[in-house]
């Protein structure tokens, strides 16, 4: 045996130091960036860094995980503050472990994207065809009840055209209803999403877990996305916790049967990788199946969101007069998320947030990096009145947030419009409702034709156990619009039930 001098050793260790740094992959590498590129722009690093950690300590939300992509590429991915948090008396709070680059969380509706990647695949492959009844693949007994059942199409389906509603409990909770003819409107709907999944389960001969990860997770390399936890709830692992507007940690959902239309566990980075995979040099689905999901005619086939978006065969669509732009957004009560992916530019970025007011900071997030927010029309967005209120409450408590309401009606006047006081007023109605109630006066007094403030102050009123005064309210807002005078008189009524039961 050759013996190994000291040059060759040398030699060897540099090889293996080499391969392992190479092994990180370009994310990790980052952690020797000081800026990264995206869409021509130069990002300074520590500069949006702090920034970031700025607006979610600001905008009440305890943790992050943000990525952006460029050119096909993953440049930047990072993650913020803390997987779960807990309120302790006065106002202090105690940290339970930071958010890091492995910590999950759920990817709310974007756990669709996952799912439209494996269809697409076998739409390819000749195992699925879009435009076949899905009844004939697979009869549906819980919406056997409908005939029109029969001509929902997997088309349809991804594009959330199918008429079916979004979960079974939003109408009459004993059965699955269709809402609209099938193909004619967009309704968006979680239930489609789940009876396309048994379809491929029964076409495939295999669970949704299984299919997942062979055609999804593992030719990717999603290291950290999971479609289920185990029956014991301890894998996997290093999850985050949705937390409410005031900060308040939720029970962690645990799924141990799959949900592809909402309960994917996941990070920014595994979903950018997804969306890489779709569009990158066609090297998992065909042009036809991408033109299909960004062509310009394709809003020919699918039925309008509104006057500048559709959805196509699984995600929102927007035409630009130079762009073409997919995105897809999420909603988990206290978990919100957000991707979008320019076609043209090859560029997007995607946010997981853990805390009810994350998808008030889509728009900076975007103006930050991309700069393509004028795409979007989002509501409420930070900065903004609702979520300083909601910052100073939660930091300080009521009186100091009073006070703070208190400036905004000496600082803007009139200016304050109905939405925010209907918005405000709402916000701290269970939580606070002497704030409400103090929130819902004011609203009285600047908009005395209003039949909306007088009925979010007899709400507050009856919260705080003020019977005859929300009663009063109630009857003003009946004099005021009479539309409304059936849900108000039973309003009204239990009211007077309240009454009878102190006396």
């Amino acid at each position: 045996m050759k013996k190994i001098t000291g040059k060759s050793k040398y030699g060897i260790l540099l090889i293996t130091f080499l391969l392992m740094t190479l092994s990180y992959g370009k994310v990790e590498a980052q952690l020797f960036q000081t800026t990264f590129k995206v869409n021509g722009r130069v990002i300074k690093i520590n500069e949006l860094n702090k920034k970031i950690e700025g607006i979610i300590d600001s905008a009440s939300i305890p943790g992050l995980s943000f990525a952006v992509i460029d050119h096909n590429e993953v440049v930047f991915y990072h993650t913020y503050g803390f997987k779960q948090i807990e309120k302790l008396p006065r106002g202090t709070i105690r940290h339970k472990g930071k958010v890091n680059k492995r910590s999950l969380f759920e990817a709310c509706s974007l756990s669709k994207s996952f799912f439209v990647f494996a269809v697409q695949q076998l739409v390819d492959q000749g195992v699925l065809n879009l435009d076949t009844p899905l009844y004939r693949y697979l009869t549906y007994p819980r919406l056997e009840h409908d005939e029109r059942y029969k001509k929902i199409t997997g088309r349809m389906i991804l594009s959330h055209s199918s008429g079916i509603e979004n979960w079974q409990h939003y109408n009459a909770p004993d059965k699955l209803e269709i809402v609209s003819e099938p193909g004619k409107e967009f309704v968006y709907s979680g239930e489609g999403y789940v009876y396309l999944s048994k379809v491929i389960e029964k076409l495939l001969g295999t669970s949704t877990e299984n299919y997942m990860k062979e055609l999804v997770y593992k030719p990717l390399k999603l290291k950290r996305t999971f479609t289920v936890f185990s029956k014991d709830g301890l894998s996997p692992d290093n999850y985050t916790v949705g937390h409410n507007n005031f900060m308040e940690p939720s029970s962690k959902e645990k799924n141990q049967s799959p949900n592809i239309a909402g309960l994917i566990n996941t990070t920014a980075n595994d979903y950018a990788k997804l969306l890489i995979g779709f569009f990158k040099n066609n090297n998992y689905l065909s042009q036809k199946r991408i033109s299909e999901m960004t062509g310009a005619d394709t809003n020919k086939h699918y039925p309008m969101m509104d006057k500048n978006d559709y959805w196509g065969p699984g995600f929102g669509v927007n035409h630009e007069e130079r762009d073409t732009v997919l995105f897809q957004a999420g909603n988990n009560d206290v978990f919100k998320g957000f991707g979008f992916y320019s076609y043209t530019r090859k560029s997007g970025y995607v946010m997981f947030a853990n805390g009810e007011p994350g998808d008030r900071i889509i728009k900076i997030l975007d103006s930050l990096t991309t700069a393509q927010h004028h795409i979007f029309d989002f509501n409420s967005q930070y900065p903004n009145s609702t979520l300083k209120i909601l910052n100073v409450y939660n930091k300080q408590g009521y009186l100091p947030a009073l006070d703070y309401f208190n400036v905004l009606l000496s600082e803007k006047g009139n200016l304050i419009s109905k939405k925010d006081f209907s918005e405000w007023a709402n916000l701290f109605l269970e939580k606070e409702p002497k704030f409400s109630a103090a929130i819902a006066m004011e609203y009285e007094n600047r908009y005395p034709s209003c039949q909306d403030a007088f009925i979010l102050h007899g709400n507050a009123m009856v919260k705080i156990k003020r019977i005859e005064d929300g009663i009063r309210d109630y009857k003003k807002a009946i004099e005021l619009d009479n539309t409304s005078r059936v849900q108000l008189e039973n309003l009204i009524a239990q009211c007077y039930d309240l009454l009878k039961k102190e006396q």
